[in-house]
């Protein structure tokens, strides 16, 4: 496996990565894979996070985050707006790599992923040990499609 930053042409495997991620516990919205695809051209940039792993030549597993200025204090908020695997221990070293990437730079104040209600808790347990210790409730409203 070979864990680096992504490239433009690693474009299309990470929205087929996210279009899956977003497909195993689906919101009623229409996915935007063009949305996603320019979304993800725009984190190929050192003021963002986006990295992928690689085996034998195709992408299986990414992790990407959005880094701007904070609404509430000096510095800047990162969030992660992606994390998927398809091979199981694919995608911790990426994760690993983004603590990494946030603790090394002074303006990151806070970083916040969201985990879904049925994530394994030994994500739970590994992202705790990177330092995402502060946990907090999340609710969303979602409309619901016209029937």
């Amino acid at each position: 496996m070979i864990f680096r930053p992504a490239r433009h042409s690693d474009l299309n495997a990470i929205v087929s990565l996210a279009v899956e991620s977003v497909s195993q516990n689906p919101l009623p919205v229409k996915i935007d894979q063009l949305a996603m695809k320019e979304m993800a051209e725009s984190l190929i940039n050192p003021a963002h996070f986006i990295w992928v792993t690689e085996v034998d030549g195709n992408v299986v597993a990414a992790v990407a985050a959005q880094a701007g200025k904070s609404f509430w204090y000096r510095g800047l908020q990162v969030s992660v707006l992606l994390y998927y695997s398809r091979y199981p221990r694919a995608g911790l070293p990426l994760l690993r790599e983004f603590a990494q990437w946030c603790k090394g730079r002074s303006g990151v104040k806070v970083a916040v992923i969201e985990l879904e209600p049925t994530t394994d808790p030994r994500l739970l347990k590994f992202m705790r040990r990177l330092g995402f210790t502060r946990e907090s409730a999340n609710l969303c409203y979602v409309r619901q499609p016209n029937v």
